[in-house]
């Protein structure tokens, strides 16, 4: 299976994610992009936007690629909900981080770079509930899977204690 490396957390790039998975919590650093859950959601999207600017199919193809083309980017993963879960979180098993270690890589980093650390999602798949901190217009919580409930604030009451940042 294929493992993303290990990345550091990097404002509006690669985000903090905190995941409850078979009543397990962990916290993700990966590409923001690999987040959204519903990817035939975002490429109906994407695809309408194009369409509105006045853009054809075919210039949108070349620049997202065909839908099974965009999905590859994600392990053929077209929603990410309890039933591929595990094979998602395989795909990032070394992109995993304690508490402890961001809390530390926050404290050390400079002031400028302290937002990076901002913890931007939080996806129980136990529950099917996603919250999103990440700030607007990025709407993460539109991409959920069908079934689920998506919502915008604060999920700082749905981390464990141990696990706060």
């Amino acid at each position: 299976m294929e493992q993303i490396e290990k990345v550091l957390p990097k404002y509006g790039e690669n985000i903090i994610v905190g995941v409850i998975y078979k009543k397990h919590f962990e916290w993700y650093v990966a590409p923001k992009n690999l987040w959204k859950m519903d990817y035939k959601k975002l490429y109906s999207v994407w695809k309408t936007l194009y369409e509105r600017s006045g853009k054809s199919l075919a210039l949108f193809e070349a620049d997202k690629g065909t839908f099974e083309q965009f999905c590859r980017k994600r392990w053929g993963i077209e929603v990410l909900n309890d039933d591929t879960a595990s094979h998602f979180l395989g795909h990032l098993f070394k992109c995993r981080y304690s508490a402890d270690e961001l809390r530390l890589l926050r404290m050390i980093a400079h002031d400028d770079r302290k937002n990076d650390y901002d913890k931007s999602l939080f996806i129980d798949f136990d529950s099917r509930i996603m919250y999103s901190q990440f700030p607007k217009p990025e709407n993460f919580e539109n991409f959920v899977p069908d079934g689920w409930t998506g919502k915008y604030g604060d999920f700082s009451r749905y981390i464990p204690s141990d696990k706060q940042l």
